[in-house]
């Protein structure tokens, strides 16, 4: 124990029974590791507030929307791939980070909500702001405790265990943990503060010094049984899915550029640009004659999960290839129910283990990349294209940028899956892969990562989250939102909904531009109308040195184009003789 540890005492006077036991909670927090807490305004919540607000080791982020309040947490936590803590108060203030709770279980992002709640005596009698709290958020946390109203006849250290148990099954299963805590009143500060060192005593010394109250131990996580994975394969495919973690998405290139090896790897990944990847897959599977040179595999390995391509998602389903997935993570990743074995292991200790006692087949490769080298003949006229359009907007955005970039979801996400060949850190939410929140998860990132960002987001993400732009006057950077306005659900266009329906249900043709919005809430807006402006728009942005330092540039498109130009793409592919 350090020096600094014995002259440490956690405050024995406080104003009430309430905020000491928020104080307890945030200090153990702390220890923990925990800096970054999003909170919302709220009454009933003052006490968690004020032991957060008052805290020297925490950082706050505050927003008003507590459904943007949540994807303003996962964003953080994405970025920093530590934990991040939403306080709220009660009722259906709770109920709005349901989105951002389903997204961080199933991206295995670790949030952990702290709500306020009525106490049980004003719950199901008609009290204001009471509703049902309890698991409100159903199987999505990995753990819930429902924290019972502050009393001394409850010791303390009851809440201490209670939380190092919840931090613990997050540390084993990465996802949302959820303590749904009755506070009564008073909530706010009185005029004298009560000692309580005697209700204190059974903390054991946990007062007096900076550790957790309960340390848990347990073996190294991501590891498979220590044996010898054989490959036993002439002609192995590599896909890569969405991985966060740059060095294990470096030792899957290493590995696959060591055992010579094809790969796939997804914009999502952090190896798209990789010089050993495969770029354009997506559009090259259209073409029956690469589709069946790829068959020919004799194993299909994935690492991690979410692949954007859909095409390829199918063709996972229709071949007879052995099928392995990787992942450190116990959950499922078989949508097309074929999966042959599944290692839990993350990527790094995989391939340590694994081994080939076959030569792998070059010749069969060299044969895969004479489709890659041909394919830029075939899009190129429409990344270069002076005309505007989603496709190169989206393709220059990606392949000219180092910084970060988030992906929304529905089109953007598509397009840059197709199009792109990027070395940028890569966020997206594909783990719900819902349309809402993308703004405030951007800013989340853009806030953790101090450095200049871009969002690429389609027309009806930017409207479903526009509470989030008053979010931007918090960040210190560039950060930069290139819209795809096709008015409406474009990407419907794509898919074979019923004419008849097609406006009124699924596209919904709004009409609306966004320069107003922009003047509203400070940010600088462009709508070029050529992809030469677009560009100079995009730099000019990235290098703003303003107090304003957020930038709109609104690529308004009809809604047909980026339907007419993948189609045209795709026949040429499909009649493609290489």
């Amino acid at each position: 124990m350090k020096q600094a540890d014995h002259q440490y005492t956690f405050p024995h006077q406080h104003y009430n029974i309430n905020l000491l036991w928020s104080s307890l909670f945030i200090e153990e927090l702390t220890r923990y590791g925990i800096s970054d807490f999003c909170i919302a305004p709220g009454s009933r919540s003052t006490p968690l507030i004020l032991a957060a607000a008052n805290h020297p080791k925490v950082i706050t982020h505050v927003h008003f929307d507590e459904r943007g309040l949540g994807f303003l947490a996962l964003g953080l936590s994405q970025a920093s791939s530590k934990p991040v803590v939403i306080i709220t108060t009660s009722g259906t203030a709770v109920a709005n980070l349901y989105p951002a709770v389903i997204e961080a279980k199933q991206s295995h992002i670790p949030l952990i909500i702290i709500s306020a709640d009525r106490p049980p005596e004003l719950i199901n009698c008609a009290a204001n702001q009471a509703i049902n709290q309890h698991k409100i958020f159903a199987d999505y946390p990995v753990f819930f405790a429902q924290i019972p109203t502050p009393t001394e006849s409850i010791k303390s250290n009851y809440l201490l265990t209670t939380l190092n148990q919840g931090l613990f099954q997050q540390h084993l299963d990465k996802g949302p943990i959820h303590f749904n805590m009755a506070i009564a009143e008073p909530f706010y500060p009185e005029q004298s503060t009560i000692n309580f060192k005697n209700y204190l005593s059974s903390l054991k010394g946990w007062d007096s010094h900076h550790a957790l109250y309960t340390t848990y131990h347990s073996t190294q996580q991501g590891e498979v049984v220590n044996q010898n994975i054989e490959l036993n394969a002439e002609k192995v495919l590599v896909l890569v899915g969405r991985i966060s973690d740059k060095q294990q998405a470096m030792a899957i290139a290493q590995f696959c550029q060591q055992f010579n090896l094809l790969m796939f790897a997804d914009v999502q990944s952090q190896l798209q640009g990789v010089i050993n990847n495969i770029t354009g897959y997506d559009l090259l599977l259209c073409n029956q004659s690469f589709k069946q040179h790829i068959d020919q595999a004799d194993l299909i390995i994935q690492f991690s999960d979410h692949l954007v391509s859909k095409r390829l998602t199918q063709y996972i389903g229709s071949t007879a290839t052995p099928i392995w997935v990787v992942s450190e993570y116990t959950q499922r990743i078989d949508p097309a129910h074929c999966v042959t074995q599944r290692f839990v292991s993350n990527a790094k200790n995989f391939i340590k283990q694994a081994h080939n006692n076959k030569t792998t087949d070059k010749k069969w490769i060299e044969k895969i990349k004479v489709y890659q080298d041909q394919l830029p003949d075939i899009i190129k006229p429409y990344l270069l294209n002076d005309q505007i359009s989603e496709v190169n907007s989206t393709a220059y955005v990606l392949n000219h940028s180092t910084d970060n970039i988030i992906l929304g979801n529905s089109l953007a996400i598509r397009l840059a899956d197709m199009f792109a060949n990027t070395n940028a850190t890569i966020y997206s939410n594909r783990g719900a892969s819902g349309i809402d929140g993308v703004i405030a998860t951007a800013v989340g990132i853009a806030k953790n990562k101090q450095a200049a960002t871009a969002l690429l987001i389609g027309d009806t993400s930017f409207l479903y989250d526009l509470n989030s732009l008053a979010l931007l006057t918090q960040l210190q950077h560039p950060f930069v939102i290139v819209l795809l306005n096709n008015d409406g659900g474009g990407i419907f266009n794509l898919l074979p909904v019923p004419k008849a329906q097609h406006q009124a249900f699924y596209q919904l043709p709004h009409g609306l531009t966004f320069s107003q919005t922009c003047a509203q809430f400070s940010i600088h807006y462009q709508q070029p109308k050529t992809l030469t402006a677009f560009k100079e728009n995009y730099q000019h942005a990235l290098a703003i040195t303003t107090h304003n330092k957020a930038t709109l540039i609104e690529v308004c498109i009809s809604n047909l184009l980026t339907p007419i130009q993948l189609a045209e793409i795709k026949e040429q592919l499909q009649n493609a003789i290489i």
